[in-house]
């Protein structure tokens, strides 16, 4: 017998031979045991429902924590949608649905009203805090979906009782869940990318909105039916915080389910701390699972870190040619950082060609600095071949440092004219 091919679909795929068997001149297809493969109906349905909402390749196609991701994330949307068909009966019993006090124009207006303080909310929160959404998508996650449950409550528990205020009430509620449409949308890309390990983020996108948007589906009905025939309003206020708490922790939970191999401040603190401490390199799942994900750090620094600053403030604390020139003079000529402490922050100055290595770099540097202020001066080397070694041990771990999620402002400067 002749082996031509051997062919599996996926990791986890039943392995095919095409062979040519003794004394046949045809090629047979045929599995490891020797069997001709045949196609089970009891998995045909698997497989139409794994096409439907899993990403083309899966599970190659995506991180090795999707799944456990997804499980999660499923159940959290099953709850923010039972939530929102309770909060929805309880709004429009608030505009004055039903009620012959209330003519269509009024409830026009409110609506309108509701509409366009969300939008108005929604430029000023990017505005403000867009560019902090990459660096701490987790937190920002959590953070927009206690923001989405707290708008939801004050729509279940006050709206009703203060329909004269349903319009002041409905601006200050949809403001907060337009906030959390642009940090959810944002952070949910953040994952996304992270999870699509092929460049398939277009399909890896589609599909998490065809699974939520069918959750969400089901969960719509499952709400009415609760609306339907939970008529107590004591019981509906329960079921509404039960299903709160799941949400919220189910939200936790796949959160901290996600494996980022990219540094962010808490990320880096957290494999410093380490490395500093024993010589030892922490995988990204280790300091994944030590990283916060509600509020505050694991780890945090002496001194406020700011990285691509302006000169301006230097310029003014070192305010003598003299003492400027000898600062530089610690740096190597190579380095496209500077480091410098001023009265407020330790600010790191950053070359016109300088990488995202080299961003890395120069908070390693910082945090040497913190720990000993001398080793820039005296003892310059010694921090570079903790680097050397550094860097060869995340490597080693898998930590990606082509890329980073530290917080950086735009100036870059030439001190090499």
């Amino acid at each position: 017998m002749k082996i031509h091919f051997r062919e599996q679909y996926c990791s986890n795929g039943e392995e095919i031979l095409y062979v040519t068997p003794d004394h046949q001149d045809t090629v047979v297809r045929v599995t490891l045991k020797g069997e001709r493969p045949t196609i089970r109906k009891r998995f045909s349905i698997k497989r139409f429902f794994q096409h439907l909402f899993l990403p083309v390749g899966y599970p190659d196609s995506v991180s090795s924590d999707y799944l456990s991701y997804q499980k999660w994330d499923t159940l959290q949307a099953f709850c923010s949608t039972i939530s929102g068909t309770l909060t929805t009966h309880a709004i429009l019993k608030g505009v004055g649905v039903g009620s012959d006090a209330v003519n269509p124009l009024s409830a026009t207006v409110t609506w309108v009203l509701k509409d366009g303080t969300g939008h108005l909310g929604r430029i000023l929160f990017a505005w403000w805090k867009g560019s902090e959404l990459d660096i701490d998508s987790k937190k920002w996650r959590i953070r927009a979906d206690i923001l989405n449950d707290v708008a939801m409550a004050i729509d279940l528990f006050v709206l009703p009782y203060y329909p004269k205020a349903a319009t002041y009430i409905l601006c200050a509620t949809t403001t907060m869940k337009a906030i959390v449409g642009v940090a959810g949308g944002a952070t949910r890309s953040a994952l996304t990318q992270h999870h699509a390990i092929r460049g398939n983020l277009a399909d890896v996108a589609s599909k998490d909105s065809a699974q939520e948007t069918c959750v969400n589906l089901i969960a719509s009905f499952v709400g009415l039916f609760l609306l339907s025939y939970l008529q107590n309003q004591k019981i509906l206020y329960g079921l509404f915080a039960f299903v709160t708490l799941v949400h919220i922790y189910a939200n936790i939970k796949a959160v901290k389910a996600v494996c980022l191999r990219t540094f962010n401040e808490a990320r880096y603190l957290i494999a410093l701390e380490e490395y500093f401490k024993s010589g030892m390199m922490l995988s990204p799942q280790q300091v994944n699972k030590l990283e916060r994900v509600t509020v505050g750090q694991t780890v945090s620094l002496t001194a406020r870190i700011k990285i691509g600053c302006s000169v301006r403030e230097l310029t003014e604390f070192y305010r003598n040619c003299y003492d400027l020139e000898n600062w530089m003079a610690c740096f190597d000529s190579r380095e496209k950082f500077l480091i410098a402490e001023t009265r407020h922050y330790v600010g790191v100055y950053l070359h016109f060609t300088v990488k995202p290595l080299d961003i890395i770099k120069s908070y390693f540097y910082v945090a040497s600095y913190l720990q000993d202020k001398s080793q820039l001066r005296d003892r310059y080397w010694e921090i570079q071949n903790k680097w050397n070694e550094f860097l060869n041990l995340a490597q080693c771990e898998g930590w990606n440092l082509q890329a980073h999620l530290l917080k950086t402002d735009e100036y870059r400067l030439d001190w090499r004219i």
